[in-house]
């Protein structure tokens, strides 16, 4: 993800930005430790599988997940040199049962606990991870072959900041709110109140194992709810021997039962028994044909869930644009983590007047970047493909497009690395004059592919972008900002940044999500709080020594005169709703029948 790259400014300002950057950095800091909460110091042994210089393991001739003649087990190993790390249980339905029950008798503590405490528990987490960066990356990358700077910008910093900005805002996010009671209702006062669901449960995507899983766990921890996460069998190894290991010795040293968080590792039956559990609301992260399963297996139970599901992000480039502060913002939303990002760059809508520039600008630029194992190389761009067979998948798509017209500059092939064959790779690629109705146009393909569109409207770019069944985030680059914002408002999406990319996920006090085949429901900011909370709306008396409700003899059962009761409920709807006039003469009939009486007959 970018972070302070304006498409428009030039060297002088680009240096005054991160100036800028840095200056607010460290007034942040100076305040920040000011009111720090107070934190507890812990540790957890980095896996020596991580080890720099670590060569333990035989290299599997076929790495795989699963070994027919051991079908309860998962086979980790390095996609980046096919290195086996572990042979982990997989969790089954029992297991899942007993870490619900676990789970739930640790939560009726936890929801008793103060903000201050949870407070302290988010805390000690961050001290921790700002003190184990590197060993983190270096799990998250022998696990699932990405670099140490994609882990830093895809694990690290965005935890970082999802317990920043929870520490600063959560608990305003979940008080009390009081709301208006209205006229009818002034006597009163009115709230809702924002109470833990219980133990929730996220099924968690595997490209980037340590944000996927604490992103939801720092919410539900602090909302007061326990949670089942049920990790992605792609990154068995690095969540059980690290991941899990550092959410619960966080929570015994803070003393707090560490049961409160439990960790699942499996296969689809283990994902399909944490969904029919019982547990009281479900965050799931994967594909839209899994998505739909969990979706339809949770209505059983009337399971809330949210949803965050496939992307296929547009960027759409202005023929205004500065290509030379372009391309590297580009670049990064296109190959970070090989493509393995939801809210990744997978089409590029460029203007005509730019396509060709652009093509040779990027074409130079990829065909430069360097491919191998992040933790065997030096200088590595791309990493490895953590799911094994991606080649065969892409590359059809690829062969698709061409044969309908596209064209392939570079790439487009799975790559064997001449010293790590086992390794998973595919080959940095750019194709162009792509149309919607080709295959990699409409499917996500989640690899290290800049697929380029071209258009002379604005209207044909939109029409373009919202080809897809796909609608998760977007970026319109455009000087022009008034006609950046026309094509933002006009987009069909969950979210969108003007000259910027991903950052979405950099303010954490926005809501994330996608609409459509990308899913439904929000995680990230207040919004992701009171989704895992049940809302319960509350009035009580205001003055409740001076005025309580009454209902006058008219209006209680049995009535003696119905004629006089419609006559009264009638004022009383006027005395609220109408113009003044009729508000005061509706004073003085309310009163009269309420006084003297009116004997109105009932029209039947």
């Amino acid at each position: 993800m970018s972070l302070i790259h304006p498409v428009l400014m030039d060297n002088s300002i680009a240096l005054l930005g991160v100036f800028s950057l840095l200056t607010v950095s460290l007034a942040g800091h100076v305040f920040l430790r000011f009111r720090s909460h107070k934190s507890v110091p812990f540790d957890v042994v980095m896996p020596e599988e991580a080890l720099p210089g670590w060569k333990g393991g035989s290299i599997l001739s076929n790495p795989c997940l699963q070994d027919s003649t051991q079908p309860g087990q998962i086979i980790c190993y390095d996609p980046s040199t096919g290195r086996h790390l572990a042979t982990i249980r997989a969790h089954t339905k029992t297991d899942v049962d007993l870490a619900l029950d676990k789970a739930r008798k640790a939560q009726a503590k936890w929801r008793n606990t103060t903000f201050a405490q949870r407070k302290i528990v988010l805390q000690s987490l961050l001290d921790f991870i700002l003190l184990h960066q590197e060993s983190i990356c270096r799990v998250a990358s022998r696990d699932t072959g990405k670099t140490m700077v994609d882990g830093k910008f895809g694990e690290i910093l965005t935890v970082c900041e999802r317990i920043r900005w929870t520490l600063a805002h959560g608990e305003k996010a979940l008080r009390d709110e009081y709301r208006d009671p209205g006229l009818l209702m002034f006597y009163k006062a009115a709230k809702v109140e924002y109470r833990p669901m219980g133990v929730v449960a996220a099924l968690v995507s595997w490209n980037y194992p340590f944000h996927n899983t604490f992103g939801p766990l720092i919410t539900a921890i602090f909302a007061g709810n326990g949670i089942l996460i049920k990790a992605s069998e792609q990154v068995a190894w690095s969540t059980t021997v690290y991941f899990a290991k550092i959410a619960r010795t966080c929570l015994e040293a803070c003393g707090h039962d560490p049961e409160l968080v439990q960790f699942l590792v499996g296969f689809q039956d283990c994902g399909e028994a944490v969904v029919a559990s019982g547990v009281d609301g479900i965050t799931f992260i994967g594909s839209p044909h899994v998505g739909t399963k969990v979706a339809t297996a949770a209505a059983a139970n009337l399971t809330p869930c949210v949803l965050e599901l496939g992307g296929k992000d547009v960027a759409i480039i202005n023929k205004d644009v500065n290509l030379n502060a372009l391309v590297p913002i580009l670049m990064r939303g296109v190959f970070q983590n090989c493509g393995q990002n939801c809210i990744g760059i997978e089409r590029i809508i460029v203007h005509k007047d730019l396509h060709d520039k652009l093509v040779d600008m990027a074409g130079s630029r990829i065909k430069q970047l360097k491919q191998g194992p992040p933790l065997e190389i030096e200088n590595i761009d791309c990493g490895a493909m953590t799911m094994s067979g991606r080649a065969e998948v892409l590359e059809p798509l690829i062969e698709d497009a061409v044969n309908k017209g596209a064209t392939l500059i570079c790439g487009g092939k799975g790559f064997i690395h001449p010293h790590f064959p086992q390794g998973q790779f595919f080959t940095p690629t750019l194709i162009t004059n792509l149309r919607p109705n080709m295959r990699i146009a409409q499917e996500e393909t989640f690899a290290p592919i800049m697929a380029i569109f071209k258009f002379s409207t604005l209207e044909e770019a939109i029409s373009i972008a919202n080809s897809s069944i796909y609608s998760l985030g977007s970026s319109v680059f455009s000087r022009n900002q008034k006609e950046g914002l026309y094509i933002m408002d006009r987009l069909r999406v969950g979210m969108s940044n003007l000259n910027d990319f991903g950052v979405n996920y950099l303010c954490q006090s926005l809501p994330f999500g996608g609409v459509g085949k990308s899913g439904y429901g929000r995680f990230g900011g207040a919004e992701g709080l009171r989704g895992v909370c049940h809302q319960r709306s509350i009035t009580v008396d205001r003055w409740p020594m001076l005025i309580q409700t009454s209902l006058p003899p008219i209006l209680q059962y049995p009535m003696n005169n119905v004629g006089d009761a419609i006559v009264v409920t009638r004022d009383l709807v006027n005395i609220i709703y109408a113009g003044w006039l009729e508000r005061i003469k509706s004073v003085f009939d309310i009163v009269k029948v309420l006084l003297l009486g009116s004997n109105e007959p009932e029209q039947l």
